[in-house]
């Protein structure tokens, strides 16, 4: 059993991650540490994290809040531009947008008083080589971990970090995607730590070419139908057919894809991605378009650089075996299967 800490921005598809982690057989979630990110401000995607724990019965799971801020970031009306997003969407979806990312409710348990970063600290000294750390929104946390404490990169097992891209059209320029976009210097100094790492890039995503690993209504009625009492697949079917729809509609993917989650499962199951050898990946700081744009060392440049080649990248995905292993965890939370 894989023993993680999963760092959110609680975007949608990060409820679907921290549900799929609380209740996988394969893992062992420590721990959940919240970013300001794609969802708004910390104490929304805080109070988000708690309210998804509640409804998976996993109040036991601490939830520590973290950075309220990018380390440097962009101008205010950049990073204020992802939550205003459904602004956008008003027009096409109306009144259905009231399950695109609400403001979440006061939750009925509160975080630990600890910082994210110290958590994570902690409880990597705790367990030294033990524990994963997956990040699934800006990597500032992690960032801050390792700043704070060097030792850091050789007390975790390894970092699963979601973002980038390399062959996709980026999601917020042209050339970079959101996670590593919001907070470039902390992208940087992560992608550039001496530890073993997978990166995620929308490649594997937020791609076409990635079908087979993307959640559609057809996933939502097969899951309804088969469930009897699972209070998690009923939130799914009433929450998630908004989500499927603006990335359809808006992006052009046939399905929401399933960002968080992937992540998450290649801590147990690397081999859902084929990958690179490991290589030296760098983060570009400079300028507006490229600025956030992820760089892998793959060749021989005459110009001197680079570093520890510590990143592998997942290229491909065997989506169909990932989506059984996600009903499958899903599933999980059927309350008549847990009294049997």
């Amino acid at each position: 059993m894989e023993r993680i800490i999963l760092d959110v921005d609680s975007a949608g598809d990060d409820i679907l991650a921290v549900l799929f982690a609380a209740a996988s057989p394969h893992l062992k979630l420590e721990g959940v540490t919240t970013v300001a990110g794609a969802a708004g401000g910390i104490d929304q995607v805080t109070n988000v994290v708690l309210n998804t724990l509640t409804l998976a019965g996993r109040e036991d799971i601490p939830v520590a809040a973290g950075a309220w801020r990018p380390i440097l970031g962009n101008s205010k009306a950049d990073m204020e531009a992802p939550v205003h997003f459904e602004k956008r969407l008003a027009q096409r979806f109306g009144d259905r947008l009231k399950e695109f990312n609400p403001p979440a409710p006061q939750p009925t348990h509160k975080p630990i008083g600890q910082h994210a970063v110290d958590f994570i600290i902690d409880t990597a000294r705790a367990a030294p080589g033990e524990i994963t750390l997956v990040t699934t929104g800006p990597p500032t946390n992690a960032a801050m971990a390792l700043i704070q404490e060097p030792e850091l990169t050789k007390l975790l097992k390894r970092l699963i970090v979601l973002g980038g891209t390399f062959a996709t059209p980026g999601n917020m320029t042209p050339v970079s995607e959101y996670n590593i976009w919001a907070d470039p210097e902390a992208a940087r100094t992560v992608l550039n730590a001496e530890i073993d790492k997978i990166l995620v890039p929308l490649d594997v995503c937020e791609d076409n070419r990635a079908a087979t690993s993307m959640l559609t209504r057809d996933d939502l009625a097969d899951m309804h139908a088969a469930a009897g009492d699972n209070p998690v697949v009923a939130m799914i079917s009433r929450v998630f057919p908004i989500y499927i729809d603006i990335w359809r509609e808006f992006f052009g993917l046939v399905g929401f894809p399933m960002d968080d989650v992937i992540t998450v499962a290649l801590a147990f199951a690397p081999d859902l991605c084929t990958m690179t050898e490991p290589l030296f990946v760098d983060v570009v700081l400079d300028g507006r378009i490229a600025r956030g744009q992820t760089v892998a060392y793959r060749g021989r440049q005459i110009l001197p650089g680079g570093g520890p080649k510590t990143t592998r990248i997942a290229t491909g995905i065997d989506g169909r075996r990932f989506l059984s292993i996600f009903k499958e965890t899903i599933a999980r939370y059927e309350r008549a299967g847990a009294a049997a």
